[in-house]
């Protein structure tokens, strides 16, 4: 739930949707290459479970307020950003992130 709404949070504060996609999937990478081997595995798997967070925050916050409390987050401030600017994150991140089959 947290790495959810950070995600939103920057995808809203670096306005993604006015990004080419090229320049998300740099800005992506800037940071995905910074870490080490363990780091960039754990992203990923935490990916296939970020997504679908973000995504009700977006579609349905009320459905997560449990959950949004047990991870000390202020329900008032999510989810915080546009469906148009967690789109242009989300399209870039399902290319970019490899899959957790053994191939990450």
């Amino acid at each position: 739930m947290i790495a959810a709404a950070s995600l939103l949070q920057w995808a809203e504060n670096a306005r993604l949707a006015s990004r080419t996609p090229e320049a998300v999937q740099e800005a992506f990478y800037s940071w995905y290459d910074t870490l080490d081997a363990d780091e960039q595995e754990s992203f990923a798997e935490a990916w296939t479970m970020i997504e679908p967070d973000a995504l009700s925050l977006l579609s349905d916050k009320d459905s997560m307020a449990g959950r949004i409390e047990d991870a000390g987050l202020d329900p008032d401030t999510l989810p915080g950003c546009t469906l148009k600017n967690w789109q242009a994150l989300q399209t870039v991140l399902d290319d970019c992130v490899p899959e957790t089959n053994g191939e990450a």
